[in-house]
């Protein structure tokens, strides 16, 4: 079923059609959806169960797999086939954070990679890209199914891969707010590495773990993990690097973040903003500010931001110049969420 309605086949190509075709000439900015983006372990998914947790947004949830392309479909099925009462599991991050069926996730990159990844060769990484209108039509036509099956009148959306063509999503979708996390380079870094090598030992375990996150464009980590460049250079010098060195992530993590920096925050855009997950977790008036920023009550969130485990990395290991190009990325960024 994975296979036809996300990975190849009639089905596919029929639910692509039809969401063409009904998301002709649509309103794209009908609605105020809230996009969260970032490197993976930078806070994203903890952000997007947050504000799930206010019951002011709707979603695009695992219940709706793997009919995520016929919005009709996934609602009936998620009525009649999910268990309601499912359980709540550990999901395989090993991260803490608990799902069920019901859970939030990121979803929504199917839609894009039958599209707009066509136009460009994404087949040993990912580089910003652009997108038109059309494909974006059709995108909204999709949302806005899906905030009709929640009733809610907008969603909150998580996809790391997001930040890639934000720039042009941000001015189509103008009415609609995008948050950026980052996190302390380091620590993020450690993360990405942890779970890149478990998510190698899973997917070399079960061969449905590999082919699910293919399917939906998950490949931040893992076997079939394709990295973020932004410019020609960078792809040799993460060739260059042993992926199971702890290296390689903090490169990738400057590589993203200095794009950000440089493309992103640089056009001043009011419904761009970046999120400090440290802050989120640590300073209360910067939590309760970030809140009324995208016009949510704290009173409402049921969740609770934490740091990471501590860990006892040495710095010595790491290459100076790049310590310190990514302290001072970090530093910049906090200035740039406080504004």
């Amino acid at each position: 079923m994975h296979q036809q309605f996300l990975e190849k086949g009639e089905i596919l190509n029929f639910a692509l059609s039809r969401i063409k075709k009904k998301s002709l000439n649509i309103n794209i900015n009908s609605s105020r959806h809230i996009f969260i983006t970032g490197l993976a372990r930078s806070g994203t998914t903890a952000l997007l169960q947050a504000l799930d947790s206010s019951n002011n947004f709707g979603s695009l949830r695992y219940k709706y797999m793997p009919f995520i392309l016929i919005p009709k479909v996934s609602n009936i099925y998620s009525k009649y086939l999910i268990n309601k009462k499912d359980k709540i599991v550990l999901r395989i991050h090993d991260d803490g954070i608990k799902i069920n069926a019901n859970s939030p996730e990121c979803l929504d990159e199917t839609y894009w990679l039958n599209s707009t990844y066509k136009q460009y060769d994404f087949s040993k990484s990912l580089t910003p890209h652009n997108i038109d209108k059309r494909s974006v039509e059709g995108y909204s036509y999709l949302l806005n199914q899906y905030s009709k099956i929640e009733q809610r009148d907008n969603l909150i959306i998580k996809n790391n891969n997001a930040h890639l063509r934000i720039l042009d999503l941000s001015s189509y979708l103008s009415n609609s707010r995008f948050l950026i996390l980052f996190r302390s380079p380091i620590p993020h870094a450690i993360s990405l590495l942890k779970l890149h090598k478990r998510m190698i030992k899973i997917q070399t375990e079960n061969e449905f773990v590999f082919r699910y996150m293919d399917m939906i464009g998950h490949w931040e980590f893992g076997k079939g993990k394709k990295p973020f460049i932004y410019e020609s250079t960078q792809e040799r010098q993460l060739n260059e690097i042993n992926d199971q060195d702890v290296q390689y992530w903090l490169k990738q993590w400057i590589f993203t973040y200095k794009w950000i920096l440089n493309n992103v925050c640089s056009k001043k855009k009011s419904n761009i903003k970046l999120v400090c997950y440290e802050d989120l977790c640590t300073d209360k008036n910067y939590l309760n500010s970030f809140y009324e920023s995208i016009s949510v009550n704290p009173d409402k969130i049921n969740f609770q931001f934490k740091l990471g485990k501590s860990n006892t990395f040495c710095k010595d290991n790491l290459d100076p110049e790049n310590l310190k190009q990514a302290n001072d990325i970090y530093q910049m960024l906090k200035k740039e969420s406080h504004k």
